[in-house]
């Protein structure tokens, strides 16, 4: 009988292989409904079962499961998408991305032996671990960066759940893949603010005027860079 580890570990992956749809320019530019059609049709075919698994199965073993983080940021990426709203400004996609990218530059040289320190026992129940993963929380929170917060909730409740085989916090909060999205994301802001300097930082302080506007293309940072969305119904 399947668990609910394997349940969450196949959403996962689905999630994954349809998000990537939106990667692809011609399938962006599809109407919504077009679309829909196409990322649903995309996830019964990668979750059932074709002979004896499916083949969310096979991307499973070779990936692993992936975070909670990394399926909030899909999550987000389709709902974007397919709903023309933008519920994450530019404030807090830098905001977690940097988290990710400092947290991940510490974290795995040290859990890959690199010193004499390594933060993944900390991940087996460390009260101080747990204990700093809430003040960072409620810090994010008082400061309006409510999408750090919910991360680190989601991955804790998860963790208390059991709902991935893995019995270590880490395997929660971060992985390989949304590491590189967020190092990606960093970067290319970065150099977007280099070249394209107006552009980018006003829209900084317009985006509590963007996210409530009906008549701005939104926008969601995929690894590859501003994906625009297909408002054309």
């Amino acid at each position: 009988m399947i668990n609910l580890a394997d349940i969450t570990g196949l959403a996962g992956v689905t999630l994954a292989i349809t998000a990537s749809l939106l990667l692809v320019p011609p399938i962006r530019r599809l109407k919504r409904i077009h679309l829909g059609l196409l990322m649903s049709a995309t996830a019964i075919v990668v979750a059932v079962p074709m002979g004896i698994l499916p083949i969310a199965a096979y991307v499973r073993s070779f990936f692993g499961d992936l975070s909670i983080t990394t399926n909030v940021f899909l999550v987000l990426a389709i709902f974007t998408h397919m709903s023309g709203r933008r519920p994450v400004d530019e404030k807090q996609k830098l905001a977690i991305n940097g988290l990710i990218v400092v947290t991940a530059v510490v974290y795995y040289p040290l859990a890959l032996g690199i010193g004499p320190f390594d933060p993944y026992r900390l991940g087996y129940g460390s009260l101080w671990f747990l204990t700093g993963l809430l003040m960072l929380a409620l810090g994010a929170w008082a400061v309006r960066y409510y999408l750090i917060s919910i991360c680190i909730a989601l991955s804790v409740v998860a963790h208390a759940m059991a709902w991935y085989e893995s019995t270590n916090l880490w395997d929660y909060l971060l992985d390989p893949l949304v590491s590189v999205y967020a190092l990606v994301a960093v970067l290319s802001g970065g150099l977007r603010a280099i070249t394209h300097p107006d552009p980018f930082f006003p829209a900084l302080k317009r985006d509590k005027h963007l996210v409530h506007s009906t008549h701005l293309e939104p926008e969601f940072d995929l690894p590859v860079g501003r994906i625009h969305t297909d408002t054309a119904q």
